[in-house]
């Protein structure tokens, strides 16, 4: 998948669930029940010890039409390690022009992570046409989305931090362009009980929830 179809992917479906799990089976069971939901970008974060390894199998191992990017990716040794695993995007909890850089030359999306309008901007102009705006909740949620838009209304926005299945539509409403939902959507429990299906489920019903809020059928 080049950059180009990754970051349409996003924007497309609407949210890119992520999480970090240190075991290669359970973290394999949590793909599969995201796909099984319907989501087809999933990104798994590098944070902690040989979680490029884990990346690397999920990569290799991912359903047909799922992809599989690195989270938390903040420095370049953790870029060459998410690159070395073959994640097809890579999202930053800050900017950094050099990833940003690199990643353009490997033709791999790049999201970097910003926190002020200054921010976003100069992302953009690295070549970044999707931005993550994190942590969103704590910047004021919906209404912050909404303020930075008015004088940006071409800027796309990946809102992390905070945002649940229930806030989901109000961030889109606000003018987000995809959303970043980790724990409030991918919880342990649901992964371990009854094959996954209450991921599946939930899933399912975040997917349907922001197709019918953008006016889509099925």
């Amino acid at each position: 998948m080049t950059a180009r179809e990754a970051l349409h992917e996003a924007t497309r479906l609407g949210v890119v669930p992520l999480f970090y799990d240190p075991d290669v089976a359970r973290a394999r069971a949590t793909v599969g029940a995201l796909a099984r939901g319907g989501a087809t970008l999933i990104e798994y974060t590098l944070r902690g010890p040989g979680a490029d390894t884990v990346l690397a199998q999920l990569v290799r191992d991912a359903p047909a039409g799922v992809t599989i990017g690195a989270g938390s990716v903040s420095t370049p040794l953790q870029l060459d390690l998410a690159l070395a695993a073959g994640a097809a995007f890579v999202v930053g909890p800050n900017g950094d022009r050099a990833i940003a850089e690199r990643c353009a030359a490997a033709d791999v999306a790049y999201i970097p992570g910003c926190l002020t309008p200054s921010e976003m901007v100069a992302a953009r102009a690295w070549g970044c046409p999707l931005v993550k705006v994190f942590p969103v909740s704590a910047l004021g949620g919906p209404a912050f989305v909404r303020a930075v838009r008015g004088p940006l209304p071409d800027l796309a926005m990946m809102v992390t931090g905070g945002v649940t299945s229930e806030n989901a539509t109000d961030y889109l409403a606000a003018g987000a362009a995809c959303l970043g939902l980790g724990s409030d959507l991918v919880q342990l429990a649901w992964v371990v009980e009854a094959d996954g299906r209450r991921l599946v489920e939930a899933t399912e019903a975040l997917l349907a929830r922001i197709r019918r809020h953008r006016g889509e059928a099925g």
